[in-house]
C-alpha cells in the first residue's frame, strides 16, 4: 500500500500558545495520514506552562528560519521577476497605497524566506526518501511558508498544497504601512485555501479581486465535545468569563470600566489567559475594582486546554464576554457554546457568524462603550429562567451544528483529498 504523508507547517506550535487550536485538528489529520511531519521554526522562547498532546506518528521537525547573507544576495534575482513587478501594481491599483522602501524590502525578504523554505523542503524529502507525489503540504497560516510551498508545487509533482487563512493572515490594517506582501501570489500558487470564516473569505475576495474565488473554501475551526450540556438557570450572582490573550486588541479594560460602573447586581468575573498586557491589566483592574462590593474577580494566567474545560464545567459560567476590536471566529466562543454558555461579543470580523443576536447571546457594536456592555449584561441578568435556558440550548446547538470539531475537520480532510492529485 502506498503511504500518504502530510507536511504540516506551523509558526510556533507546539512550543508556544499562539496556535493552540492546532492540537485538536492534528489528531484528526493523524487518523488519515500514515506519517505527519510537523515543521516549525526554531523558537527563541518556549512556553513552560503549556504542554500540547502530539499524536503517535507525528514527527516534529524544527528548522532554522534565519536569513543569511548568501541567501540575501541570491534573492536579489527576484527583483527582476514578473511577479515582483506585478506585486508593485497590486499595491498601487488594488490596495491604493503609496509605495515605500519598506514595502519593497518586505516583498524581497518574503521571496527570500519562501525560496529558502522551498529548498529546505526539497532537501528534507530527498534525504528522508519521502516520495514527492505522495506528500501533501499544508500551512496553518498563510505566510512566507505558504509561498515556499507554492514554489515547490510549481516545479515538482506533489500530492497537494493547501493553507488555512486565519484572520490575522490578512489583517492589513494592523501591519506596517497597512501592507502584507504577496498574498495574491500565495493563494494563486496553492491548490486550495481554507478561510476560517465567511468574513475572511469575503475580505480576501474584495481585497484581491484577481484571486480565483473557487480556491476559497470556508472551513470553520472546531472544538470537541467535552461534557453534556448544562441547561440550569442563573443564580443571583452573574458569573462572567473572559478567555483570551491580554493585549490592546482584546480591550479587557472596557469590561473593567463597565464593571466599575455597574451597581444593580452582583458579578463574579473570571479571566483565563496571559499576554503582553497581563501585568498592566492586573494593576488596572485592582485600581478600578478594589472597593467595589458587588464585584468579585480573579485573573488567572494561561491554562492548558484540559484545565480550561474542567474549569468551564466546574465553575458553571452564565456568559462569556468578548470585547475585542478584531477577530476571526473566536475559538473561545466555540468552547463556551460547547458548554451551553451564551456569549456577548463585539460585532467584528466573523463574530456574527457564531453569535445570533438575542438567540444564543448578544452582539455589541464594533466599538462599544462601558454603558453598552452594562446594558447587555443587565439584559442577560434579567432574562426569565425559561428565556435564559433557551439561550443556553441555542448556544449548544450552534456549536453542534457549525463548530463541532469532528464534523469540521473531517470536512477539511475530505476536501483536501478531493483536490489532491493522483500520480
Amino acid at each position: 500500500m502506498n503511504k500518504k504523508y502530510l507536511i504540516l507547517i506551523s509558526s510556533t506550535f507546539p512550543y508556544r500558545i499562539k496556535e493552540p487550536f492546532l492540537e485538536t485538528e492534528l489528531k484528526h489529520h493523524a487518523q488519515h495520514f500514515d506519517k505527519i511531519f510537523l515543521f516549525v521554526p526554531k523558537q527563541s522562547q518556549v512556553s513552560p506552562k503549556i504542554k500540547f498532546e502530539i499524536p503517535p506518528g507525528v514527527v516534529i521537525a524544527q528548522f532554522d528560519n534565519t536569513t543569511y547573507l548568501l541567501s540575501k544576495i541570491k534573492g536579489l534575482r527576484f527583483l527582476f521577476s514578473y511577479s515582483f513587478w506585478e506585486e508593485l501594481k497590486i499595491i498601487k491599483y488594488n490596495y491604493k497605497l503609496k509605495l515605500t522602501r519598506n514595502m519593497v524590502r518586505s516583498i524581497l525578504i518574503t521571496y527570500i524566506q519562501a525560496d529558502n523554505f522551498n529548498q529546505l523542503l526539497k532537501k528534507f524529502l530527498k534525504s528522508n526518501r519521502i516520495p514527492f507525489n505522495r506528500s501533501t503540504f499544508y500551512t496553518y497560516c498563510c505566510n512566507e511558508f505558504s509561498l515556499g510551498v507554492g514554489m515547490l508545487r510549481k516545479h515538482n509533482k506533489i500530492a497537494g498544497a493547501f493553507s488555512r487563512l486565519q484572520s490575522w493572515d490578512f489583517y492589513f490594517e494592523n501591519a506596517p504601512n497597512h501592507y502584507l506582501p504577496l498574498r495574491s501570489k500565495m493563494i494563486r500558487n496553492l491548490d486550495t485555501v481554507f478561510p476560517v470564516s465567511e468574513y475572511v473569505s469575503n475580505f480576501v475576495s474584495m481585497k484581491l479581486p484577481k484571486v480565483n474565488c473557487e480556491k476559497l473554501m470556508v472551513n470553520y475551526l472546531g472544538v470537541e465535545k467535552a461534557r453534556d450540556p448544562d441547561y440550569s438557570p442563573k443564580g443571583k450572582t452573574l458569573k462572567i468569563l473572559t478567555l483570551t490573550f491580554l493585549n490592546k486588541i482584546k480591550r479587557i479594560d472596557l469590561l473593567v470600566a463597565a464593571l466599575e460602573q455597574l451597581k444593580d447586581f452582583q458579578v463574579e468575573w473570571h479571566h483565563i489567559g496571559e499576554g503582553d498586557d497581563y501585568l498592566d491589566i492586573k494593576k488596572y483592574t485592582f485600581n478600578r475594582l478594589f472597593n467595589k462590593e458587588n464585584i468579585k474577580y480573579v485573573i488567572h494566567g494561561d491554562f492548558p486546554k484540559s484545565k480550561v474545560y474542567n474549569y468551564l464545567h466546574d465553575e458553571r459560567f452564565d456568559v462569556l464576554l468578548n470585547t475585542s476590536s478584531h477577530e476571526g471566529v473566536p475559538v473561545s466562543m466555540m468552547e463556551a457554546m460547547s458548554f451551553s454558555i451564551p456569549v456577548i461579543g463585539t460585532n467584528v470580523g466573523g463574530v456574527s457568524e457564531i453569535i445570533h443576536h438575542e438567540k444564543n447571546g448578544y452582539l455589541l457594536s464594533a466599538n462599544p462603550n462601558p454603558q453598552e456592555i452594562i446594558a447587555a449584561l443587565t439584559r442577560l441578568y434579567h432574562l426569565s429562567p425559561e428565556a435564559y435556558i433557551d439561550m443556553r440550548k441555542n448556544a449548544y446547538q450552534t456549536w453542534d451544528n457549525k463548530f463541532n470539531a469532528d464534523h469540521n475537520y473531517s470536512e477539511l480532510i475530505y476536501n483536501m483529498s478531493q483536490f489532491s492529485k493522483k500520480y
